[in-house]
């Protein structure tokens, strides 16, 4: 029996190829809520337009988008499924200079929470109109947890705006 060079170029190609068809893209589970704009109480207020969370096996990333760029308040509250939660905060100044924390107790616990320790490679961005908060998974039970949802408040002078609107985000599994 002979075998024929094109024969040959087609089962060499299709074996090479057809694994890559078959391959899971690898990313990060995420959720993107959007909140109305003129909803902050004032024009003057830290004004809540959209907000995407990324979950994946190393950090939680928060990306929160503003109307316009002021200073004040931004808290990121995180609740893993069936445990108690966090808070990241930043904090931004007039003079443009940006602060963060990580604080125990997400806005959804009605028990006792556990203590957050230090957190070790919180970073925060706050350029123009987005503030962008990047948490190591280790800081929430010691990477411990799976899927988490979350809810957005901003201050700046009392409370501005909330989001969502329903409370919290749907639960975001981890990527």
């Amino acid at each position: 029996m002979r075998i024929s060079k094109a024969a040959v170029a087609t089962t060499l190609i299709l074996g090479m190829v057809a694994p890559l068809g078959l391959a899971s893209p690898v990313h990060a589970a995420s959720e993107v809520v959007t909140d109305p704009v003129g909803d902050a109480g004032g024009p003057a207020r830290l004004d809540v337009t959209r907000t995407a969370v990324n979950n994946d096996d190393r950090s939680v990333v928060a990306r929160v988008a503003f109307v316009e760029d002021r200073h004040g308040v931004v808290i990121v509250s995180l609740d893993p499924r069936g445990d108690s939660g966090l808070r990241l905060i930043a904090r931004k100044r007039a003079d443009g200079s940006v602060r963060a924390r990580v604080l125990p107790g997400a806005f959804t616990d009605r028990g006792p929470v556990e203590d957050v320790g230090p957190c070790r490679g919180l970073r925060v961005r706050w350029a123009d109109n987005v503030a962008r908060l990047a948490m190591p998974s280790t800081c929430l039970h010691d990477g411990d947890y799976g899927a988490v949802r979350f809810s957005v408040l901003t201050e700046n002078g009392s409370d501005s705006d909330f989001a969502p609107d329903t409370g919290t985000s749907g639960w975001i599994p981890r990527g």
